[in-house]
């Protein structure tokens, strides 16, 4: 039996790192040639570039996807300015949602539009099962027909929020698998369809790749994204993070760190947290900790010192959202990277200025005092907790200017060159940095312009074509 030969594209008239006028051939697995004047073979799709850059296609290395889906199918209330506002946008969703269905909000901020629990959604949705997202995705807040639909009144989990009486305040801590294991079908939309959505929409933005950062992660949950891959329902490389011991899936999932959540209230002694790092390294699986507070740095830090270095695996810190002046030379020690998201400086940047002490703004999302003491940095969008766009991300890099206008931490910005390639970190091991050169991976994507052109105003708008495994999925 003869194997058809694999499709490939030739992209004609591009500029490769820096240099104009070059022809590239992209084959399903890896950028096949790049040189003057290729040859057409036959059957092969042509791409003019009409001299703009060609460079990897962009990996989001934090996102949480079934996330977005939720939040794409829900209402947002982000826009929502005080706490009149959002009783507005909520009592009128209810009195519109079709009799047995859900309503489901995220984008909730207390500081904005006031503390919320089961007897303030009681009083807006009223008999309308409902649940709305703390911003931070950390919360789902429940009224009081949700909260006995998916059986939480009588639970024991430490993540049900009861007050004083023991009665549970609708608040839910940190509970998105097992809410989601429990919520009727009439509760959420198309996992599947919502994801194909998402995933064209960021195809066409330029990214080939993500990294999903859920945390506790089952092998029921890898082998859905399997399936959703292998459908082509979703076509971008897909990196998960998940526990060690479960299965591989191969082909365009792959198995990432292991995610280790940190938080204030439950934070746990080093010596706990210690021997969940050395098990994980002890199964050849890196970790990648949740980390957005000086005290949570303070623990991670000094667990991955009494865990030990890898010296093969690249551990990670998700976020470092705060860090101290003092602990930027204990990260590069450790030889720690650090997956941040410049894009909450323009999308909150503003709120930051007005509720972080002036002397720490300049600890926020750092990156250049981190790349200054040869600390790796890449970035994710947090999405959909911050900006999706990778463009808005890489302006925000450059710039550290907020929504306003205002800069937020001056010293933390780096070069036009240096913000896109954040995005451009290899998913399994982010310390190095992908170029568009043979044998990379057959995922690019095409500019309108060459890239200092791109780079001195980043924008969605410049990308001209996507290429995932040597196919055109967008132009």
């Amino acid at each position: 039996m003869v194997t058809p030969p694999q499709p490939t594209v030739l992209i004609r008239n591009a500029e490769i790192s820096g240099h104009p006028g070059l022809d590239v051939r992209v084959g399903p697995e890896a950028v096949q040639e790049i040189g003057s004047g290729l040859a057409r073979t036959a059957g092969e799709r042509v791409l003019d570039a009409a001299g703009g850059a060609v460079v990897p296609g962009l990996h989001d290395h934090h996102v949480h996807l079934r996330a977005v889906v939720a939040a794409r199918q829900s209402l947002d209330l982000s826009a929502a300015a005080d706490a009149a506002a959002f009783d507005r946008l909520v009592t009128a969703a209810a009195l519109a949602i079709p009799r047995g269905q859900w309503l489901r909000a995220t984008g909730w901020d207390e500081h904005r539009t006031g503390p919320l629990d089961r007897a303030r959604l009681d009083a807006l949705a009223g008999t309308v099962p409902a649940r709305v997202q703390h911003r931070s995705g950390a919360m789902w807040v429940l009224n009081t027909p949700a909260l006995r639909a998916v059986g939480a009144e009588g639970c024991d989990l430490a993540g049900v929020e009861r007050d004083d009486a023991g009665v549970p305040t609708g608040r839910l801590l940190r509970l998105d698998q097992w809410l989601r294991g429990r919520l009727p079908a009439a509760a959420s939309g198309s996992f599947a369809a919502g994801l194909a959505e998402y995933a064209a929409w960021a195809a066409r933005v330029g990214i080939t790749g993500f990294t999903d950062a859920t945390p506790d992660r089952d092998q029921a949950d890898i082998y859905e994204f399997c399936r959703l891959s292998e459908s082509g329902t979703v076509l971008q490389r897909l990196v998960l993070m998940a526990p060690p011991g479960l299965a591989a899936p191969g082909g365009r999932v792959t198995l990432g760190p292991l995610k280790v959540m940190l938080d204030d209230a439950t934070l746990p002694p080093v010596a706990e947290l210690a021997p969940v790092m050395a098990n994980a390294h002890r199964q050849a699986t890196a970790v990648a900790v949740h980390c957005v507070t000086a005290e949570q740095l303070v623990v991670c830090t000094a667990a991955f010192d009494q865990a030990g270095r890898s010296s093969f695996l690249a551990d990670r810190i998700e976020h470092a959202s705060v860090v101290p002046p003092a602990h930027i030379a204990e990260i590069s020690r450790l030889g720690l990277a650090v997956v941040t998201q410049p894009g909450f400086v323009a999308a909150r940047g503003d709120s930051y200025r007005r509720n972080v002490p002036a002397p720490e703004q300049d600890w926020l999302y750092r990156c250049a005092s981190l790349r200054q003491q040869r600390v790796t940095v890449a970035a994710g969008s947090d999405a959909p907790y911050g900006p999706a766009d990778p463009w808005e991300c890489i302006a925000a890099a450059i710039s550290r200017r907020t929504r306003s206008g205002a800069v937020l931490g001056l010293a933390e910005r780096i070069p036009a060159t240096d913000a896109l390639a954040l995005f451009l970190a290899t998913p399994g091991d982010i310390h190095r940095t992908r170029t568009l050169a043979t044998g990379q991976p057959g995922d690019v994507c095409v500019l309108r312009a060459p890239i200092g052109d791109c780079l001195a105003r980043p924008s969605s708008d410049n990308v001209r074509a996507t290429i995932i495994g040597g196919s055109i999925v967008t132009a």
